[in-house]
């Protein structure tokens, strides 16, 4: 994909009822690429657009959006969905002002500091994308983005494949990849693999420093073959990146380094002039700490949670922050949990103000952490007050399997940290939240806001306001609204009860989640007792998706009853409050 600076051809089209096109950025082998405004969210993205006269090409747009999708990586271009157009289809992209490095050596061949730059972070990217079991297969200058900033990203997963789901295309070259770049194994015609995708990276480098690829001037068959015979060139520009260009470029697959050891050489061995970029909160890596350095982490966040008595905390200042564009998971640090487990990031599961890490031990059982984020209650919440950064945080000890700490930010939110594990479980639980803690005001200390990479998926619950679902004059509801954070739920309190509408994202719905009925075309659940005795909940289905793993999940609305009523006689009006809802869903 290339985000070049001409064919800056205004367009007043609008994509998919959304996405208005402003000015085509470039052009790829099988697709057009505009800067696009979302007019939902006001945010610019980048829209390509799929050429139907290419064999497949619906079909790999999409695949390219659910690979790159999965990974969240600061050196990696965002995909945020695949949108259909009348005939056409369009995938919507972060968008990054920017030029391809293949446009950049056009002009000049970069100096080794820059190149170690840009190889720790691409190796960073690379390590990433691994981690999610993909190979990107086609990495050249073409397929990196120099921002403005400076910053590169790698782009373009059209023809990645997932090792996981074993995916692969029916139009599919005899090789993958590109001239120049090709792996040796590759061109003598074995699958690729993270290792070619490694030797890739040297190759790319390599063209930094001389200015050109590897067999430059040859046709691309002679390149082909000339990478089949492991006849690779010693860059002449190469001085202290060597070292580790030689063992990326090592005609033997199994003698390349990692992704990420790559990384970490390019950085080592340029003698400072360059730092590992750290993985951007969603990466998992391979990385495991020794089994007693838990207990010297643990130590270190308790030291942190136990400084000096703070000051009370003020008053919330009034909410001066977009809440719904506030991302939890860019409070997740996974690297600094890793050493309780193999950590995997739940993005899209719970109500949209949510954001969980997994932290596997191996055995089948896990510690969840979760981050929320709540509106401030205007009076400082009950618990043992202490200072974490420059934030005040509440917190206490072990209760019910789970240990929550409380951090209360000052422009007029709290961020919720909790640890929950099986009864009996062997985890500190109170150190982990207080590591997460740790994590999280660091982020909120930093100059950034936390907000979300991508737009909410079209027609996304994400986009509703929960307090328009319900009349609040209605019989069955027992109070005015009080909206949540986000406002993706709203309770209703009175003398008679409490009604709760809560956004919820899960499985699909079956017999588990109680008795079926069917309002307004919409599929309703409803059990009695299933958030507590003198409870009963109705769950009205709303819009199916799949999450990062590809897995069936559901977006629905939970209607929960409360009252001094047996609680079958409150499912009457759960179901009826359910029914409203369902007519009023978009």
């Amino acid at each position: 994909m290339t985000f070049s600076r001409r064919d800056r051809e205004p367009a007043a089209r609008r994509i998919a009822d959304r996405y208005r096109l402003v000015e085509r950025v470039g052009a790829g082998g099988e697709g057009v690429v505009w800067r696009a405004l979302d007019e939902r969210t006001g945010r610019t993205v980048a829209v390509k657009q799929a050429k139907v006269s290419v064999t497949g090409a619906g079909r790999k747009l999409r695949r390219e959006a659910r690979l790159a999708a999965s990974v969240d990586h600061p050196h990696v271009v965002a995909c945020h969905e695949v949108v259909s157009d009348h005939d056409e289809l369009w995938l919507i992209q972060e968008y990054v002002p920017s030029r391809t490095l293949a446009a950049v050596l056009s002009d000049r061949a970069l100096s080794e500091a820059r190149v170690a730059e840009i190889g720790v972070q691409l190796a960073s990217a690379l390590a990433a994308v691994h981690e999610r079991k993909i190979l990107h297969r086609d990495l050249k200058p073409g397929n990196v983005l120099i921002g403005e900033d400076g910053r590169a990203k790698l782009t373009d997963f059209g023809i990645s494949r997932s090792v996981v789901a074993d995916e692969t295309l029916t139009d599919a070259a005899l090789y993958a990849g590109t001239p120049g770049y090709l792996a040796p194994e590759v061109a003598r015609g074995d699958p690729p693999t993270e290792a070619s995708d490694v030797f890739s990276l040297g190759a790319t480098l390599y063209a930094a420093l001389e200015g050109s690829p590897m067999f430059a001037g040859e046709t691309p068959l002679a390149r082909v073959r000339r990478a089949a015979d492991g006849d690779i060139p010693v860059s002449r520009a190469a001085n202290r990146l060597a070292a580790p260009l030689a063992r990326m470029l090592d005609p033997d697959p199994a003698q390349r380094p990692s992704a990420s050891e790559a990384g970490a050489a390019l950085a080592a061995c340029s003698g400072g002039i360059a730092e590992a970029a750290p993985p951007r909160r969603g990466a998992v890596h391979r990385f495991r700490r020794p089994i007693g350095a838990a207990a010297g982490i643990a130590a270190v966040a308790a030291g942190v949670l136990s400084a000096s008595t703070p000051p009370a905390p003020a008053a919330p200042a009034p909410a001066s922050f977009d809440a719904r564009a506030l991302d939890p998971c860019r409070l997740t640090d996974t690297a600094a949990l890793r050493s309780y487990g193999r950590t995997e990031l739940e993005p899209d599961y719970g109500n949209f103000d949510r954001c969980d890490v997994l932290l596997h031990r191996g055995d089948g059982s896990y510690t969840d952490v979760k981050v929320e984020l709540e509106n401030h209650p205007g009076n400082p919440p009950e618990g043992e007050l202490k200072r974490v950064g420059t934030f005040d945080v509440v917190g206490g000890p072990l209760q019910d399997d789970s240990c929550t700490r409380l951090i209360l930010v000052p422009a007029g939110y709290i961020v919720s940290v909790t640890a929950g594990d099986d009864p009996g479980a062997p985890v500190d639980l109170c150190a982990v939240a207080d590591i997460a803690t740790v994590s999280a005001t660091k982020t909120l200390s930093g100059n950034e806001t936390p907000l979300r990479k991508a737009p909410f998926p079209t027609r996304s619950l994400a986009e509703v306001d929960a307090c328009s679902l319900l009349d609040p004059a209605a019989p069955e509801v027992p109070g005015p609204p009080k909206p949540s954070f986000g406002r993706w739920g709203c309770a209703y309190e009175g003398p008679t009860g409490r009604v709760r509408v809560i956004f919820d994202r899960g499985h699909p719905l079956d017999d588990r989640n109680g008795a079926r009925t069917t309002q307004s075309g919409r599929e309703i659940r409803t059990l009695a007792d299933d958030y507590g005795p003198g409870t009963c909940r109705s769950t009205v289905a709303y819009r199916p998706y799949t999450d990062i793993d590809n897995t069936p999940m559901l977006e629905a609305v939970l209607i929960v009853v409360d009252g001094d009523q047996p609680s079958e006689r409150l499912c009457v009006p759960a179901t009826t409050l359910a029914g409203e809802v369902a007519r009023r869903l978009p």
